[in-house]
């Protein structure tokens, strides 16, 4: 099982570890080669592999007046790394204090003092401490000086652009979670529990699954394929996200309507995943033309996740 510090925790029982230092939001391709090359550096060594990571986001502190909504929370970023293979996750505290770190102090007090990392993994635009002044040059010759070796991560590209968490945040706010898909390595889900509805679909013979998620990241309103993890299993779904334009009064919602299924789920907590978006939310004359579209999304959900 893999080993959780943080906030002030104190690091013990790591091995001289080879640590894969970003803030790993998203977990995406990129970041997944500079987690595969610590866990190899790890393996050749015979030492502990270490990803150290914030919480919350720099950006949150340090420009609360942005809005960032996290790809991963925290919770399902650790969970991933565990599949990954990581031995150790340091989820730092960012306040202003560590915001203010020289990149000298950082280096000495907790990559050397603290941790004592053997090997530092990086990404190629890694910058650090107060006012980014610290950059892999930098942290290269802070290597020399105490005794561990940085190793720099080439950029991973995708059709000539490079996989970044800003690339995966702008597909998936635009709906488009094939795109995603491709630059995470798997598909963007959403985790919570399934809780009352207004029961509308039940009503119009689609019965669904209202899920309650704590995630910060929506798809674009619409339509999608998708497919809900419950307990182990995976199931087939078309899901709506938004609200429901043919009735104006319904709120926010993320909800599945789950293929060939009827058991009463309410409080289970369940994993969505969004496969292939099939089309916009839009408003219709009728209840009994929304059941026909309905029916037609059915149609291509199945098709797209056969």
């Amino acid at each position: 099982m893999i080993r959780v510090f943080r906030g002030n925790d104190r690091i013990e029982g790591l091995r001289s570890p080879v640590l894969a230092i970003g803030n790993f939001d998203g977990i995406h391709l990129g970041h997944q080669a500079l987690l595969k090359k610590a866990m190899e550096l790890s393996l050749e060594s015979g030492v502990d592999s270490v990803a150290f990571t914030f919480d919350p986001h720099p950006i949150k502190v340090l420009a609360p007046e942005k809005y960032l909504p996290l790809i991963t929370p925290t919770e399902k970023k650790i969970k991933i790394m565990e599949e990954l293979g990581i031995s150790a996750v340091i989820c730092a505290e960012f306040n202003l204090d560590f915001a203010n770190l020289h990149p000298r102090s950082f280096v000495k007090n907790v990559l050397v003092d603290t941790i004592g990392a053997r090997d530092v993994v990086v990404g190629f635009n890694y910058a650090f401490g107060k006012g980014k002044q610290g950059g892999t040059e930098f942290l290269r010759s802070m290597g020399e000086e105490y005794g561990f070796r940085l190793h720099v991560v080439d950029p991973v590209k995708i059709g000539g652009a490079v996989v970044s968490s800003s690339k995966v945040r702008e597909a998936i706010w635009g709906g488009n979670v094939k795109l995603a898909f491709t630059l995470l390595g798997r598909p963007y889900d959403m985790e919570g529990v399934v809780v009352q509805g207004r029961k509308r679909g039940k009503i119009l013979g689609f019965p669904t699954a209202n899920i309650e998620t704590k995630g910060e990241l929506f798809p674009k309103s619409g339509v999608y394929a998708s497919v809900l993890v419950l307990n182990g299993n995976r199931y087939n779904a078309v899901a709506n996200v938004g609200k429901h334009p043919t009735f104006p009064d319904d709120p926010f919602s993320v909800e599945a309507h789950i293929f060939d299924f009827n058991y009463d789920i309410y409080g289970e907590k369940v994993d969505l995943l969004f496969i292939e978006r099939i089309r916009d939310d839009v408003a219709f004359p009728t209840p009994a033309a929304l059941v026909a579209q309905i029916s037609q999304d059915v149609l291509k959900a199945k098709e797209i996740l056969k």
